[in-house]
């Protein structure tokens, strides 16, 4: 009950017929006393002619006549005039309208124009109150049609009072969230068909050099063993650059939509640079590579071990391949007041200042001398994988000199 009373509509209609109340109750109480004092004039006037009459014939009755007018008449005496009366068709139960007393009174038709005349402007009143909370519910209605038809820019009030104003606020937010999923959805949409539209590209060349190969197996059935061992082997590099496409593809797909959760758990991130070396040790010795590590042995940060490995995999691979035979990598962990950082360093060739802001694009091949073949996704899903978990990853590099990925975490993220 008292929310309903905070309304403004309800104040409105209260006060206003709170008015109207008070203005039928002073034009009844002015109508009364203007019948009562009629009334009154009228029965002072038959009684000063009923003893004007009685006196002039017979004077000596008047004092015995004039304390029935002025001071009431006895029980008994009542009684006695009333049977009188009542042979002449004269008693309380004869008309209104046949007593010479209340003959001229009209209190009865009065009475019933004053309730007309309040219930009419009552009536007025709920009709203009409906019509402005029937506005304020079509106006509720056409805003909620426009959201149907995807317009978002005509919201409701939100500043007023009452239910309404609740509502406005309530149906603003609403419309928000909608507005919101409908752009993530539509953002997943674009995700989905670029990704699609990437695979289809990245699969095209070695799928065609696969048709090629099978092609000339079955088109010459004489070709030499030697031959058929160069084509075989080709196909089998072509299908094991596919099938790390698909996976890494997959991996980058599921963490930039958003399907991956990570599951951070406190981690020292020495064991994790240690593993990724590890992983990748016969590719630095087949190469004659040397992997430096510094530090990291007390540095706990609260990550997702797995997909923090698989990072540092992308990155030291990318080192490595970027590093010519006999290069040195190095691996820093340091931290500071405000961050834990892994700093990567290579001296390799380095990257160009046209290709520097670009590495981490998906599917973006810069001008590198030592891997050509290169599709871009390594770094990109390294990028997310980062971020994914409160991190943050920089490059510096300088051609001929090297190159140096730093991944920082904040202390106390998670």
């Amino acid at each position: 009950m008292i929310e309903v009373m905070r309304n403004p509509e309800w104040k409105s209609i209260a006060g206003k017929a709170l008015v109207l109340q008070v203005l039928l109750a002073v034009l009844v109480f002015v109508g009364m006393n203007y019948q009562v004092g009629r009334i009154n004039e009228t029965i002072a006037n038959q009684n000063a002619a009923l003893i004007g009459h009685v006196l002039n014939e017979e004077p000596q009755l008047e004092n015995q006549i004039i304390p029935f007018i002025t001071q009431g008449a006895e029980r008994n005496e009542v009684i006695a005039g009333k049977r009188i009366l009542a042979q002449y068709g004269y008693s309380e139960a004869m008309s209104v309208k046949d007593n010479p007393v209340l003959s001229g009174i009209s209190w009865p038709i009065m009475t019933t124009a004053l309730v007309l005349m309040f219930i009419i402007p009552l009536m007025l009143l709920l009709l203009g109150e409906y019509r402005r909370l029937f506005g304020k519910i079509r106006t509720v209605a056409a805003a909620a049609e426009e959201v149907v038809e995807r317009h978002f820019d005509k919201p409701l009030p939100e500043n007023a009072e009452g239910d309404f104003g609740a509502l406005g606020r309530s149906f603003n937010t609403m419309a928000g969230r909608l507005q919101n999923s409908l752009e993530q959805l539509k953002l997943e949409k674009s995700f989905l068909h670029n990704l699609l539209s990437d695979i289809s590209h990245q699969l095209k060349t070695p799928m065609a050099s696969l048709i090629i190969f099978n092609e000339n197996l079955l088109n010459e059935p004489n070709m030499n063993k030697e031959m058929q061992m160069k084509f075989l082997q080709r196909s089998q590099q072509q299908l094991e650059r596919m099938d790390w496409l698909i996976i890494s593809l997959l991996k980058l797909a599921r963490v930039e939509a958003g399907a991956i959760v990570f599951h951070k758990e406190e981690t020292r991130l020495r064991e994790l640079i240690d593993n990724a070396v590890h992983t990748l040790r016969s590719l630095s010795e087949g190469k004659r590579q040397t992997i430096c590590i510094h530090g990291g042995e007390d540095i706990i940060v609260l990550v997702d071990a797995d997909w923090l490995t698989e990072a540092f995999i992308n990155l030291i691979k990318n080192a490595l391949e970027h590093t010519p035979g006999d290069g040195e990598i190095k691996i820093v962990m340091e931290e500071n007041r405000l961050f834990y950082t892994v700093s990567i360093c290579d001296n390799g060739e380095g990257i160009s200042p046209e290709d520097l802001p670009h590495v981490f694009k998906r599917f973006y091949s810069g001008r590198s001398a030592s891997k050509p073949q290169s599709v871009g996704i390594g770094l990109s899903l390294t990028k997310s994988i980062v971020e994914g978990q409160g991190g943050m990853i920089t490059v510096d590099s300088e051609p001929g000199v090297g190159t140096e990925f730093k991944i920082s975490f904040v202390k106390g993220n998670g």
